[in-house]
């Protein structure tokens, strides 16, 4: 799916704020749920964030084409480990020819109980959507 660069997603200077390279990969890994027509919950459990590492490649600015790509390193009972990269793919008037890799981040997301904050089991339904 291709996204866009806002205003609201930049500084002053028009280059994208560096948290919101983190929204983007939220964002899409949301969509793994909604494109489904499920959210990324069940019940009152769900997945937090454990850890992230990150690496800020190059910059994205206002008006830029870019998708996300996310990969399945790990899955385990109660956490998974994803790689997200974010590619820009053009701008608002043209198509690269080649995507450009801007920014890549691994995240663990451990799945928890959200009332007791107890780390329970994911379930399979979620695994095989995460793995397609």
């Amino acid at each position: 799916m291709t996204n866009y660069v806002f205003y609201d997603d930049t500084d002053c200077g028009g280059v994208v704020y560096h948290a919101n390279y983190f929204v983007f990969c939220e964002r899409a890994r949301s969509s793994i749920f909604f494109t489904k027509g499920m959210l990324p919950t069940d019940g009152n459990k769900g997945f937090v964030v454990r850890r992230i590492e990150s690496d800020f490649i190059s910059a994205l600015s206002l008006g830029d084409r870019y998708e996300v790509k996310t990969t399945p390193l790990t899955i385990k009972n109660v956490s998974l480990v994803l790689q997200q990269q974010i590619f820009k793919i053009g701008t608002i008037d043209s198509i690269l020819q080649e995507p450009i890799l801007v920014f890549s981040m691994e995240v663990q997301l451990a799945y928890i109980d959200m009332i007791t904050k107890k780390p329970c089991k994911i379930t399979e339904e979620f695994k095989n959507m995460i793995i397609k």
